[in-house]
């Protein structure tokens, strides 16, 4: 019975851990996670929502800490998404303007944009839906 499991228990662990070559990219399940996120192409466009300052130029991106109280741009995003999708963008827009103060002009808003051209050129053609204004000039 040992010899039997000193030969197997190599070939069995080596199968397990060359498995995700023949499953579906996608799958993401135990034992073995194939990091579906970046096994996948995702495409550049993508659509983000957001809460940023307008001012007289144009306007300033907000950082995840002023948008929801934390440093993660994901949870930031999230928060933003979840307050559109419930209807309360004109809530979340007022606690924004608590955090950086009276006189300021804040847009809760989604933008679909191509987030490679964002990154490489610093800009990028987007299109924005502007679910809540306040404060100043709203």
């Amino acid at each position: 019975m040992r010899r039997w499991t000193i030969r197997v228990l190599p070939v069995f662990a080596a199968l397990l851990v060359l498995s995700p070559l023949v499953r579906d990219p996608t799958s993401d399940t135990y034992p073995l996670s194939t990091y579906p996120m970046f096994a996948t192409d995702r495409g550049n466009v993508h659509t983000i929502a957001t809460a940023v300052e307008r001012t007289d130029d144009g306007f300033e991106r907000l950082s995840p800490k002023l948008i929801a109280g934390t440093d993660e741009a994901v949870l930031a995003s999230v928060t933003v998404t979840r307050a559109v999708r419930l209807g309360e963008a004109d809530i979340l827009c007022e606690e924004i303007l608590e955090r950086i103060g009276a006189g300021r002009r804040i847009e809760v808003r989604t933008e679909t944009l191509d987030v490679v051209e964002l990154s490489v050129e610093g800009s990028s053609d987007s299109t924005v839906s502007v679910h809540a204004r306040c404060g100043g000039g709203s």
